[in-house]
């Protein structure tokens, strides 16, 4: 100001502080050399939304170093953002403990939230408190509540519902489905707002789906580059797909899923695709999310058109996802002696996972030839 600069210690690592002290002194040397009087904020207390950012550049930090996933970094920031600091975000961290956390709970739980996302919110709430123990705004991170954990597994198809699902979307190849508009569309509920027509390749997603064990969002991304036909004592394809979850290893399908790849692949050349850049389903999309939309929005109207809808598990409804709780599930039930540490690498899980959600659902008498069977002398 006036040919001369000025310059102060902020005394803060935090950017928000920083910011708004940054603005004080301004306003301060901008009324000492203008002669305008002003008045001065008092430093004020650091409020638990402070440091938000600042974890999340942590966070971001991890993401670039291979520790923490990107999607799951956009979970957390959602979470924090449009949840957490909107309830929590004005309480001075030095003040923030045990009620805080329970007070946010009950919000949740009137909400009609899960236990599972409760749970994940108070992870999130404790990553900015590890935070500022970590940089000495508080002495200690305070007890938060416990939430216990209600697993809800999503169910699978049976070979008969499978089967359903395979002849509808072979039958209704070519079907313009009508989207209708939502109240958020604020248009009128009745009013169609564009159509999804269901396309040759649906049927064999399905097929594909239920014999490779892969995740819809690894069908997002996946592209002919990633797959390799492997013949020899075994029938397979090889899916070297990105990381997922932090599972980064090869993905074998069982034999079926060759004839659906080859007999995709020669119709996909037919029609001018099928490079080793070109993605496996819907190659047309250019847009993975809108991509993902059509097949959601395919295998909705498939499902109710043959009555599998109406059959909830768990009390959910069966989604794309729960093609591989099919795959998985068929594994246990008619693969012999499977183990369950190859099966669950093999699908990019945990044997944890496999016990709590895909085979939480199996009784004994769906494998009673394997319960009553007699070992070979």
């Amino acid at each position: 100001m006036k040919d001369r600069t000025y310059s102060r210690s902020l005394r803060t690592t935090n950017k928000r502080v920083a910011l708004a002290a940054a603005r004080d002194f301004f306003h301060e040397i901008n009324a000492k050399v203008y002669g305008a009087a002003i008045r001065v904020k008092e430093e004020r207390e650091v409020l638990y939304e402070d440091l938000v950012d600042a974890t999340l550049t942590v966070e971001r930090g991890r993401v670039a170093r291979g520790e923490f996933g990107a999607a799951s970094l956009r979970h957390l920031q959602s979470r924090l953002i449009k949840t957490i600091v909107p309830f929590v975000g004005k309480v001075p961290i030095k003040q923030f403990g045990y009620v805080h956390g329970a007070n946010f709970i009950e919000m949740m739980s009137k909400k009609g939230m899960g236990s599972v996302t409760i749970q994940q919110h108070i992870v999130g709430m404790r990553k900015v408190l590890n935070y500022a123990c970590t940089t000495k705004q508080i002495d200690s991170v305070p007890q938060l509540p416990w939430v216990n954990i209600t697993s809800n597994p999503r169910g699978h198809f049976s070979v008969d519902e499978y089967l359903k699902l395979m002849r509808a979307a072979k039958a209704e190849r070519g079907y313009s489905i009508p989207i209708y508009a939502t109240e958020r569309d604020k248009r009128r509920p009745n009013k169609i707002i564009h159509y999804v027509k269901i396309t040759e390749d649906f049927y064999w997603f399905i097929r594909f789906m239920v014999n490779s064990f892969v995740r819809p969002s690894d069908i997002k991304i996946m592209q002919h580059k990633h797959i390799t036909v492997v013949r020899g004592d075994h029938v397979y394809l090889r899916l070297n797909l990105p990381e997922t979850k932090k599972h980064n290893k090869p993905i074998v399908t069982m034999q079926a899923a060759v004839r659906v790849y080859e007999q995709l692949l020669a119709w996909q050349k037919a029609a001018g695709y099928g490079r080793p850049d070109d993605y496996v389903f819907l190659p047309d999309v250019a847009e993975r999310k809108v991509a993902m939309m059509r097949l959601l929005h395919m295998f909705t109207y498939v499902k109710n058109k043959t009555g599998v809808g109406d059959n909830k598990a768990n009390g959910q409804s069966r989604t794309i996802y729960s093609l591989r709780h099919t795959a998985i599930t068929f594994r246990l039930l008619y693969g012999g002696n499977i183990d369950l540490l190859t099966l669950a690498r093999n699908a990019r899980t945990s044997v944890d996972m496999v016990e709590q959600f895909y085979s939480s659902n199996l009784t004994g008498e769906m494998n009673i030839g394997l319960l009553q069977g007699k070992r070979n002398r």
